[in-house]
């Protein structure tokens, strides 16, 4: 099972305790087709700032597209290859990733080593741009 730690380094959101979902990633070749199907059937919206996609964190990752629904936020996660959209995760090609869900922690560094120390796997952990935080991809 694939999920993300993040930490913030701006001062805490309180929407967003410990352990819970702060961030969900959906890959896809084609993020407006879908924006529209995920604003179409949930009625989820652009983030602001979305109209400008962020570069791609990783090898395989074209650029990111934010949106939100209420106190959650995401992305559509441009992929290079639809071969990089996975329907379950890979743990052996980190680059083809299935919809991954963010749990805020309070110190990514804890959580990693306790990720390990309970027999999940760390695939990568990367300081956000701008200092803004920190986020690991791990698996079970």
């Amino acid at each position: 099972m694939p999920f993300a730690a993040l930490s913030f380094a701006a001062a805490p959101l309180t929407y967003w305790q410990p352990g819970t979902i702060c961030w969900y990633e959906v890959p896809c070749t084609d993020p407006d087709r879908a924006f529209a199907f995920y604003k179409n059937v949930f009625a989820w919206e652009a983030a602001p700032g979305a109209e400008d996609a962020m570069p791609g964190y990783m090898e395989g990752v074209e650029s990111v597209h934010m949106f939100r629904k209420g106190n959650l936020y995401g992305a559509f996660v441009k992929m290079s290859t639809p071969e990089g959209v996975a329907a379950v995760a890979d743990s052996t090609n980190i680059a083809k990733i299935p919809i991954l869900a963010s749990l805020k922690v309070e110190d990514v560094d804890k959580t990693t080593a306790d990720v390990e120390k309970n027999g999940g796997k760390v695939h990568m952990c990367v300081t956000l741009p701008k200092a803004s935080g920190k986020l690991t991809h791990s698996t079970l």
